[in-house]
């Protein structure tokens, strides 16, 4: 049992590979090509892919914790595949919005689960202190490896630029068997005992109060950062940015992933969840603001490469925080994060579809205009942060 439960974090590095979508920073590109599109429409269906999973991250944490949580990641795998589908077949705007959906639900089903079936694991293994190294380890590791591809795949785009989407079909399907293969550890950890409780009952009493100003603040910030997905490759191609060198970009932000996740939970015993906070109240803005001032694209390339790497290295820390901190029972661990996300999501969409109505006049001002605003949110937010921090 033990050894097959260990074999669970192999595999779900495999798995958690398989997830990212490494033409990432074609695929807007890719859509302009597309007769009749334009760049707002990257706004339309990003967003709207946002929405399908504000709409479906709660229930899939939800549903995840009852059903169980490896089916759910079974079926994300699933939803991933059909997203892929629905770009690779493309030929309007009306396949990215259901590809667009299909991921965000794959998403939407991932979030919460992964943590919850890893924190479960090795809770079984006796390494529940752990959590947050080991998390963040196989996340930075996902992020290493997956940086090669990030980087290599934008030059088969010389030969179809569609064909780095056919290669990650093979890396989805490697990532199904490896799912398919997961031991689930509910035989030593009870997900759940007797009935079911109702999803309004698990988030009055499973949940602490003091949990929401903290997630708010956090999904302020992740909400701004994810909003530009669409955009932040397409800007930097406007300024001169080599599409066939546009993958280097997401390829250094995992390098940054990978030595911030080694090291994250080094942040939280050297420097404290209170401090962090306090430094990204200007950390993010202050990049945000510097890619609107500068013009010169492979500097803007490498501010967004720290911007996602340091967002996505700190991302288990603060699952871990919210476990430790604010879960008042530990059957409904994929419920809590998918509350935590579906707050992000909020943000998300708001921000995706305003903000695309400046980017279709400038990708500058829009880049001055989030970092204004989140600079302001967040200022605005801390003091009902701080209240409610664990000493």
């Amino acid at each position: 049992m033990e050894k097959d439960l260990s074999n669970n974090l192999w595999k779900f590095f495999i798995f958690s590979l398989s997830q990212r979508r490494h033409f990432i920073p074609i695929l807007a590109i890719y859509f302009l090509t597309l007769p009749n599109t334009n760049a707002q429409q990257i706004g339309t269906y990003v967003a709207i892919g946002y929405f399908a999973s504000f709409l479906f991250e709660i229930p899939s944490g939800y549903f995840a914790d009852i059903f169980g949580h490896k089916r759910t990641l079974i079926l994300a795998k699933i939803l991933m595949i059909l997203s892929l589908f629905s770009f690779i077949f493309a030929q309007s705007l009306y396949h990215f919005i259901a590809g667009s959906a299909l991921l965000s639900l794959s998403f939407a089903a991932t979030s919460g689960t992964s943590s919850a079936f890893i924190h479960n694991t090795i809770s079984c293994l006796n390494k529940e202190k752990e959590f947050t190294k080991i998390m963040s380890k196989i996340a930075a590791n996902v992020s290493l490896a997956s940086a090669l591809l990030i980087i290599l795949l934008p030059f088969l785009t010389e030969i179809s630029i569609v064909l780095p989407l056919k290669i990650n079909l093979i890396f989805d399907l490697i990532g199904l068997v490896a799912v398919l293969s997961l031991k689930s550890p509910e035989e030593c950890y009870h997900i759940a005992q007797g009935k079911p409780q109702s999803f309004f009952h698990i988030v009055k009493t499973a949940i602490d109060p003091k949990f929401y100003p903290t997630a708010i603040f956090v999904g302020s910030i992740g909400g701004f950062i994810m909003a530009t997905n669409g955009y932040r490759y397409v800007y930097l191609e406007s300024l001169g940015y080599p599409i066939i060198l546009i993958g280097f970009v997401m390829g250094l932000s995992r390098l940054f992933w990978f030595f911030i996740g080694h090291n994250a939970h080094l942040l939280e015993q050297k420097i404290g969840m209170k401090k962090i906070f306090k430094i990204e109240i200007f950390l993010f803005p202050l990049i945000l603001l510097s890619t609107s001032y500068f013009s010169n694209p492979y500097l803007n390339g490498f501010m967004f490469s720290l911007l996602m790497g340091y967002f996505w290295g700190r991302n288990h820390l603060i699952n871990g925080y919210f476990l430790k901190n604010f879960l008042n029972n530990k059957h409904y661990k994929a419920t809590m994060l998918s509350v935590k996300n579906q707050i992000q999501l909020a943000f998300q969409i708001i921000v995706a579809f305003g903000i695309s109505f400046v980017m279709r006049e400038s990708y500058k001002i829009g880049y001055l205009t989030l970092g204004i605003l989140l600079f302001v949110i967040l200022m605005l937010l801390y003091p009902y942060l701080e209240k409610t921090l664990p000493n």
